[in-house]
């Protein structure tokens, strides 16, 4: 089974030198705290993008991809036990 971990988030305006004006979402976990995503904007064109660190390596997302997933999953998204309580029980089949 998976380890769940939900803290507390903590949304920082951030300004990394070089790095223009961001906002970082962080959290601590067991102690530490962990970037979770940045939302940075493009050197050329200054869109949005979510930015997350996976296996070392910086991932980029547009941003409007992002929140057009977050709008898709509400209403659409369920746990496995809402399906289990969808089921007809042996007297509704």
């Amino acid at each position: 089974m998976k380890k769940i971990a939900r803290p507390e988030p903590q949304v920082t305006w951030i300004s990394p030198v070089g790095e223009g004006f961001q906002l970082e979402i962080s959290a601590t976990i067991n102690g530490l705290l962990h970037q979770l995503v940045t939302v940075v904007a493009d050197d050329q064109d200054e869109s949005l993008w979510a930015q997350v660190s996976s296996g070392g390596t910086e991932v980029q997302i547009p941003l409007a991809v992002l929140r057009d997933a977050l709008d898709a999953a509400v209403g659409q998204v369920h746990s496995e036990s809402w399906y289990d309580e969808q089921l007809p029980t042996d007297g509704e089949a």
